[in-house]
């Protein structure tokens, strides 16, 4: 025992290294996710290279995260740093997605195949926003596209059917299929009423064109009457 106080003043050291790992570790993630958060209200206001800008440091900032935690098997497999890294991979589907680009490579971003595959599931929630912002502009066809776009990774992600402890994705599974039934609904409705819409857009035209031709019958009508008139004087 003459080496405990030797033993534990090691291991106190060590813990007070790994603690302030942790702090600069939580501060480089919130830094992540803000940025990305930043990124993705600029991408809906089609602000795309502005974003593109928030999200390209939101990646620099991942890769430094890793390199600072990659010694600490102990904060580099907690919550927040997944979160973070989750973040940076939906801003990057998104933003290549209205870009009209192929999806990221995880290696290129340099993610593993678990974090990618929830990043991207995230992503199918803000797809459902921009098919609801879609619907409240009168864009109905962009709306059924993003729609097609969200029931796609869906697909995709059924394939995987694995224990959560190698893959946590059956909740993200079953959120997924609730945002596109509420989606699908949602467009059948705003279909519904464009159609009705029209029809009533369509109607009035038609009461419009009646309604023009009964003015001039009754002009017509008048200037023949007060013809007659003459005549009679």
């Amino acid at each position: 025992m003459k080496n405990l106080d030797a033993v534990v003043d090691k291991i106190e050291k060590e813990i007070k290294e790994i603690d302030a790992v942790r702090e600069k570790a939580l501060a480089g993630s919130r830094d992540i996710i803000i940025a990305c958060r930043k990124g993705m209200q600029l991408i809906h206001r089609k602000r795309y290279k502005e974003a593109g800008e928030y999200i390209n440091k939101a990646s620099k900032k991942l890769v430094s995260l890793y390199k600072l935690v990659s010694p600490y098997p102990e904060i580099r497999n907690t919550g927040f740093i997944e979160n973070a890294a989750q973040e940076v991979v939906e801003g990057r589907c998104i933003l290549n997605v209205m870009n009209n680009r192929p999806l990221p490579d995880p290696e290129k971003i340099g993610v593993s195949a678990s974090t990618f595959l929830l990043g991207l599931c995230d992503a199918v929630g803000e797809m459902r926003r921009f098919a609801l912002d879609a619907v409240r502009e009168n864009r109905i066809d962009d709306a059924n596209n993003y729609l097609d776009m969200m029931e796609l990774i869906y697909e995709s992600i059924m394939k995987f059917d694995y224990p959560s402890s190698l893959i946590p994705i059956k909740k993200r599974q079953d959120v997924i299929r609730g945002l596109i039934e509420k989606t699908r609904s949602e467009l059948a409705v705003a279909s519904c009423e464009r159609r009705i819409q029209d029809k009533i857009e369509e109607f009035r035209g038609l009461l419009q064109v009646i309604e023009k031709k009964k003015n001039s019958t009754e002009k017509r009508v008048k200037r023949t009457n007060d013809l007659n008139i003459d005549d009679v004087w």
